[in-house]
């Protein structure tokens, strides 16, 4: 149920009760009856404060359920980007490009919206407003995320998109691949409201002219496969255990069912974890038994952390022959 309807059914409420009032003092009830009519002014008083007091904790919990019931989403976002920079291709690109119309140009107004169509537009348009705000690595991340309806006014609640919004802003520009700046030129080219849009222009110059850091994994991959091939050291010297790392990203929280895509003994070790049987036992529709964790620094390798059984860890250092390496 909408926030608008609770406020409609709260008033109306509250309008057949004022309209009670005046009829109390031209009643004549029975001695039963006034014991009843007793009971339930006292209990309207009780669910009155019950009421006040829930309201109270549910706008100081605000922040806090807005930021709990966006994980979903918020984690889609980082998926999206990751495929994006993993595999350089932009996987929902009608998406894309009509986010991008969408919040530049907003959305389009028809003789045949009601008032109340108007209103949602209108509101519409701020959040376009607030989009745009953002970095241009903001704005792309955004859209390549979350579809129009999605975030539109009256589908997501204002606290659900604020959280959203200050989530998405990358720390540092992505070293996007170069299918997103093609779109974004093709739009300009295609779209008759971007290209005679200054906001537009400015923001695809903002985008060109960002540190040319954009070279795509693949092409980089390539570019150091080929340096080693030929015998041109691309390696530092420092080891990759010894360099300065920090944690950009974490992704995790996948389907369980990806764990029957585990060779063994993983599949059993994984299976056989505390971890593993608490989160079935909670009834919890994903895992986090496996997580890869992303450096800030793209140079740099990703850790893959899987949670196992204490005694199937033991059997997977006698199948792959782990050596001591530290201990405290």
């Amino acid at each position: 149920m909408s926030a608008a309807a609770v406020v409609s059914q709260l008033r109306s409420l509250l309008e057949k009760a004022n309209l009670l009032i005046p009829k109390i003092s031209k009643i004549y009830p029975n001695e039963e009856q006034w014991e009843a009519l007793g009971d339930i002014s006292k209990s309207l008083t009780t669910t009155a404060t019950r009421m006040e007091n829930k309201i109270r904790e549910s706008k100081e919990s605000r922040v806090d359920r807005a930021w709990k019931e966006s994980e979903k989403l918020r984690s889609h976002a980082l998926l999206c980007k990751g495929e994006l920079l993993t595999n350089g291709r932009l996987k929902q690109q009608p998406v894309f490009r009509r986010n991008i119309v969408t919040i530049f140009e907003g959305p389009k107004d028809s003789k045949f919206d009601s008032e109340e169509m108007k209103v949602r537009k209108a509101l519409t348009r701020q959040r376009c407003e607030q989009i745009r705000q953002l970095s241009p690595s903001g704005v792309i991340s955004w859209a390549m995320a979350y579809a129009p309806s999605l975030w539109a006014a009256g589908s997501m609640s204002m606290d659900i998109f604020t959280c959203l919004l200050d989530d998405i802003e990358p720390d540092q520009r992505p070293p996007w691949p170069s299918i997103v700046g093609e779109i974004l030129h093709m739009l300009l080219d295609d779209e008759e409201s971007l290209s005679g849009s200054l906001e537009y222009r400015e923001f695809l110059k903002a985008y060109d002219c960002l540190p040319d850091v954009s070279l795509d994994h693949r092409r980089k991959r390539r570019r150091l496969d080929s340096g080693h091939n030929e015998g041109v050291t691309q390696t530092s010297q420092i080891s990759p255990l010894d360099e300065k790392r920090e944690m950009k990203h974490m992704y995790t929280n996948p389907d369980p069912v990806c764990i029957d895509r585990l060779p063994e003994p993983f599949q059993t070790a994984v299976r056989e974890s505390r971890f593993w049987k608490w989160e079935r036992s909670q009834g919890m529709k994903t895992t986090s038994s496996l997580a890869t964790l992303f450096p800030k620094d793209n140079t740099q390798d990703v850790s893959l952390t899987i949670w196992c059984g204490n005694h199937e860890a033991y059997h997977l250092h006698d199948v792959f022959g782990l050596q001591l390496a530290h201990s405290s």
